[in-house]
Formats: C-alpha cells, structure tokens, sequence
C-alpha cells in the first residue's frame, strides 16, 4: 500500500510539472498564404495575399490596441519596420491582431503608422500561434524549419520584446543580439 502511495504522488507530481511546461509552436505546416490588411502610404487600406514563408525569417507580432503594453512597443516596432531595408527580403513582419474587429485592428495600425500587413487573430490560423500566455509578443521564425528563433516568451516566463527586437536587429545587419 506505501509503495502504491508513493507512486500515485509520484505521477501526479509529474502531471504538476507537465503542465506547466509548455512547448514551443512548430510552425512548419502553417499556411502558405493569408489574406491580410496592409496600410498604404497614403493610409489607404489593402486587402492582399501575404505568403509567409517568403524570407527566411517570419517576425510575427500579436498585439492590440487596447493593450498598454502594447502601445507602448508599437512605436517602437513601426520606427524598426520603417528603418529597416527590405529590399533585401531578410524577414517579413505580420501582426495578428486581438482586437475585437477589423476597425479596431486599422485604428490601432494608423495610430502607430504600422505599414506592416496585420490579420486578426480568429484568421491567422497556425501562424496566430503564440509562444506565450500574453501580449505584445514578437516571435521570430525561421521560415525552412518552422522553429521559432525567438520570443517574448523563455517558457512560461515573459520576457519582453525587446530580445526578439534585437534579433530583428542582427537578421537585417544592424545589430548585435
């Protein structure tokens, strides 16, 4: 019976430890193709077919408008985007909105000037993955493999945005992560 005792706790001391271990999404069988919503320079709005596994690197940003932090990073996402060359197609970046409607989703983009395509997060599919509990999140894909390079999230710890900003950084040559 003891020994019978120490194995029911031993399982279910395993089970506690499992479930809080969560692994990272695999993003190899994601879709080839999203239909997005991109600003124009004029702040018109496109409707347009992203292909996701175009550049070598996928930055995937989930964020909303009605989220703090996020209003915060936005900013400073935008100003990178805007900076970065992209002729050169190193990565490209999505965000997949939580915004509860597509207004919403295109307020929150002219607010920030984001120029970068967007989807809302109940069309996103497999790549509306997060990595973590929250958001902002900003993931990084290696686009061959499907692996995430890098996030906001270490496990179920967050992070911030910043490392996976740096990563950016050192994927387009201007920086070190």
């Amino acid at each position: 019976m003891k020994r019978f005792l120490i194995a029911v706790l031993i399982v279910f001391g395993l089970f506690e430890v499992l479930k809080g271990f969560r692994l990272a999404p695999r993003f190899g069988r994601a879709e080839n193709t999203l239909q997005v919503e991109r600003l124009g320079g004029d702040g018109t709005v496109v409707r347009e077919e992203f292909q996701p596994r175009l550049a070598p690197y996928l930055a995937v940003y989930h964020g909303a408008g009605w989220c703090p932090p996020c209003q915060q990073f936005s900013p400073r996402l935008a100003e990178f985007y805007h900076g970065a060359d992209k002729t050169k197609l190193r990565f490209q970046l999505v965000m997949v909105s939580y915004d509860p409607t597509d207004a919403e989703m295109i307020a929150y983009m002219r607010q920030h000037r984001m120029e970068f395509p967007a989807v809302s997060r109940r069309e996103a599919g497999a790549w509306g993955a997060a990595t973590g509990g929250g958001i902002p999140n900003l993931i990084i894909i290696d686009t061959a493999t499907g692996k995430v390079v890098c996030s906001s999230y270490d496990g179920s710890t967050y992070e911030g945005c910043d490392k996976p900003l740096r990563v950016l950084l050192t994927i387009i040559g201007q920086g070190h992560p």
